[in-house]
C-alpha cells in the first residue's frame, strides 16, 4: 500500500522538471495536494459502491440481543451496504453467523415495514437503516445472533504524509493523475475542467474494476 509521501513524490515528478518536491512552500502546496488526494478518494470509493466491486469493502459484525431491535454499532463508519443475490436469485444483504450456516437476510426500507409490530419476536428475517444510520431488525431478535454485514464504509481523510493509500494500489496513478490535472488548473475555476476531471477519474476507475471483473487474457492449457 502507497504513503502519501510516495503519491507526493509521484505528483512532484510530474509537475516539475527540476529537483522541486511537494512541500509546504512549494506551488502548489502539499496541504493542497492531500487535499485532492482525498477528494480522489470519495470519488473513487463512490465509483466501486456504484459498480458493486469488492474494492473498499469490508464486513462489520453485530452481536443481536433478546428483545433489542436497533443497533448503531456501525452508524459511524457504514457509508452503504451491499446487494447481493443468492444462487435462487433472492437479493440480501447480510447474514445471521450460525455454526454451520448462514442465514440471508435482505435489506428493505422503513416505509415496508410501517405496519409492523415492534412487539413481536423470532429470529430476524430482514433490516432496514434508519435516520441516523442505524441497523433495525424485524422482526425484533428473540435470542442472541451474530450478525454479518458487508458494507462500503467513509473514507478516512488523509492528513499525514505518513498515512497509508486506501485501495492496495490499485487505483495509485489513477491518484496521482487526477492530483496532477488539479495542480495544472488551479487558478482558477471552470465547470467545463470540473466535468472533465471527474469523467476521467471514472473512467479510469470503471476500466479497472472492468478489467478486475471480466479479464481478457486467456492462459492455454
Amino acid at each position: 500500500m502507497a504513503l502519501v509521501s510516495e503519491i507526493l513524490t509521484a505528483i512532484g515528478y510530474r509537475l516539475f522538471l527540476d529537483s522541486t518536491t511537494i512541500s509546504t512552500t512549494s506551488s502548489p502546496t502539499q496541504a493542497e495536494c492531500i487535499r485532492w488526494i482525498n477528494e480522489t478518494i470519495e470519488e473513487i470509493s463512490t465509483i466501486c459502491i456504484e459498480n458493486g466491486s469488492e474494492i473498499g469493502r469490508t464486513t462489520g459484525s453485530i452481536t443481536l440481543a433478546d428483545g433489542t431491535a436497533t443497533y448503531t454499532d456501525l452508524a459511524a463508519l457504514l457509508f452503504a451496504p451491499t446487494i447481493y443475490r443468492d444462487m435462487n436469485g433472492d437479493q440480501f444483504s447480510g447474514w445471521i453467523e450460525k455454526t454451520s450456516e448462514r442465514v440471508p437476510l435482505k435489506l428493505i426500507t422503513e416505509s415496508e415495514v410501517i405496519n409492523h409490530n415492534p412487539s413481536t419476536e423470532a429470529q430476524p428475517t430482514h433490516f432496514y437503516i434508519n435516520g441516523a444510520n442505524g441497523l433495525v431488525f424485524i422482526p425484533t431478535p428473540d435470542d442472541t445472533y451474530t450478525f454479518k454485514i458487508p458494507y462500503y464504509g467513509y473514507p478516512t481523510a488523509l492528513t499525514l504524509t505518513t498515512q497509508t493509500l486506501p485501495f492496495m494500489r490499485i487505483f495509485d496513478n489513477v491518484i496521482t493523475e487526477s492530483v496532477v490535472m488539479r495542480a495544472q488548473n488551479r487558478e482558477e475555476y471552470q465547470l467545463g475542467f470540473e466535468l472533465k476531471w471527474y469523467g476521467y477519474i471514472r473512467e479510469q476507475a470503471r476500466r479497472i474494476l472492468h478489467a478486475r471483473k471480466n479479464p481478457t487474457r486467456r492462459i492455454s492449457v
